[in-house]
């Protein structure tokens, strides 16, 4: 059901700004562009975290490269804090910035070494944004709310999830990832 119903959201085509070609698709960025998030490889799908300072980027980065591991699956930090991405093909390709290439950031702790995978694929994007499930929020997302551009890549799956709730948020993305591969 969540694979049908984030087809038919997915299908607007809303563009960002960013370099596109006449048909609205971004072919090719020469440098690296850099923003505030995390990123993990989890199988084939590279997961961006984006989300306010102190959201749970990182601890969620890393309960999610543990929880698919214990599945058994490959999975690995891309990047904490900061994420170069760059367009090859019509794809988002994330990568370390290489000044924070595998290292994380812990509150309390300062950088710490963390195995790392040199790119993955955007796949996922998930919006850590403040506030509860129990602030009111809809149990069920509004279908135009499971997608989103991402510099003029047209409709990504997109995830708005609790920030700090890291575990619960982990399962939640675990399952949607699984929902994609059984399409």
């Amino acid at each position: 059901m969540a694979a049908s119903v984030l087809n038919s959201a997915c299908k607007q085509n809303r563009p960002l700004g960013g370099p596109t070609t006449e048909q609205g698709v971004t072919e090719h960025t020469e440098k690296p562009i850099y923003i505030h998030a995390s990123a993990v490889a989890l199988g084939e799908s590279g997961v961006l975290i984006r989300g306010a300072s102190g959201t749970g980027k990182s601890s969620l980065a890393l309960a999610l490269v543990d929880a698919w591991t214990i599945r058994g699956g490959f999975s690995s930090l891309v990047s904490d804090d900061r994420v170069a991405y760059t367009i090859v093909n019509g794809r988002a390709v994330l990568s370390a910035h290489p000044a924070t290439a595998g290292l994380v950031e812990w509150r309390g702790l300062g950088l710490l070494s963390q195995p790392h995978e040199i790119k993955a694929v955007l796949k996922l994007i998930i919006d850590l944004e403040i506030g509860s499930a129990d602030s009111g929020e809809p149990r069920l997302p509004n279908q135009s709310e499971l997608c989103c551009d991402f510099n003029a890549l047209k409709s990504l799956p997109r995830l708005r999830l609790p920030a700090r709730e890291t575990w619960r948020s982990a399962a939640a993305i675990m399952a949607f990832l699984h929902t994609l591969s059984t399409k």
